[in-house]
């Protein structure tokens, strides 16, 4: 069991935020690093035929190929869509999007074990719902991108809250965020921070992005942080970030030479509104129902892709509505 103590709680509950070391284990990592690389070996080929790639770069590692098929790519989600762990977030869904929902992410990240225990410890419950609202960020070097105008899967991420991406029957869902890092993550290579007791406060205003690709490219505007209590969230290699929903963060950019890759995961108690109910989620753990509990890794991938069917085929679908009222307040210009 990887229990959290009860400093770790209080830290977690006094300050908004709380980094704990080595929860992933050297196996866990090394699945789902391997599953990524798969997804380069199939889809390269695919961006090569289409005249898209100029070859599949595969005789580097996964970091540098990564990085070289981003920068030559004149649209990234050609590639990122098939390593996102979500559908994009469009109402006018592609008929070829994609994501990952692969076996390796499904078994050593989202039900993994030690992240299980630590949620429960935080939510105070053993009753745990995986919550849809979930992210791959492989981020290369920022000397590497081709342009500035991309979203924050690769690049620097915007001051926000996780509560003001959820639609608002979830204000009263104690959502838990689970950072992953599946690199070391420091300020050189672009690692999250976060302003310091802010999650005691209400939902910050936040503008609307500008981003194609995704409805929920929202920022607080720089006017609004405090930037005395601003904290660097550093945190080495299979080690995790939690954070409260309304804990305003964002993240460096990366300036170093090398990928930083983690994940975005967020759980909350069974029965509570997830904030993107079209997207699917599943019960995780259940100590009174645990014929509940979802354990099939294809069943879980089934939903999602079925999930996409029906937006493609018309269903409709909120993601993030409530902050383009204020696309023209002066401090979102």
């Amino acid at each position: 069991m990887f229990k959290l103590s009860q400093d770790q709680i209080k830290h977690f509950n006094e300050k908004g935020y709380l980094i704990v070391e080595n929860v992933l284990s050297d196996t866990d990592i090394a699945q789902i690093r391997a599953e990524y690389e798969t997804i380069l070996d199939r889809e390269a080929p695919k961006l090569v035929a289409q005249g898209k790639l100029s070859r599949t770069y595969d005789e580097l590692p996964f970091e540098e190929r990564y990085t070289r098929i981003l920068y030559e790519l004149e649209d990234m989600y050609a590639i990122y869509q098939h390593l996102d762990i979500s559908l994009p977030l469009l109402q006018d869904m592609p008929a070829d999007a994609s994501l990952n929902a692969g076996p390796a992410v499904f078994n050593h990240l989202l039900t993994n074990p030690n992240i299980l225990d630590i949620a429960e410890s935080i939510i105070g419950t053993g009753e745990l719902y995986s919550n849809p609202v979930q992210h791959t960020r492989i981020k290369p070097p920022a000397a590497a991108l081709p342009n500035s105008n991309i979203d924050s899967n690769v690049a620097k991420t915007g001051w926000h809250q996780d509560e003001a991406v959820l639609t608002a029957d979830a204000t009263d869902t104690n959502m838990l965020t689970v950072w992953v890092a599946m690199t070391d993550a420091n300020v050189k290579n672009g690692c999250m921070m976060c302003v310091e007791g802010s999650h005691i406060k209400d939902v910050t205003m936040h503008c609307p992005g500008s981003h194609a690709s995704s409805s929920a490219e929202i920022f607080i505007p720089d006017e609004f942080i405090d930037n005395d209590k601003v904290v660097p969230l550093e945190v080495g290699k299979g080690g995790l970030v939690l954070l409260h929903q309304r804990t305003e963060h964002g993240s460096y950019s990366n300036q170093s030479d090398a990928i930083r890759w983690s994940f975005d995961l967020r759980y909350h108690p069974v029965g509570q509104h997830t904030g993107r109910e079209v997207f699917p989620g599943f019960v995780a753990r259940s100590h009174s129902q645990p014929e509940t509990v979802l354990t099939d890794a294809n069943a879980w991938a089934q939903e999602w892709f079925e999930t996409r069917d029906r937006i493609i085929a018309g269903e409709h679908v909120q993601f993030n509505e409530r902050w383009k009222p204020y696309s023209r307040h002066e401090l979102c210009a």
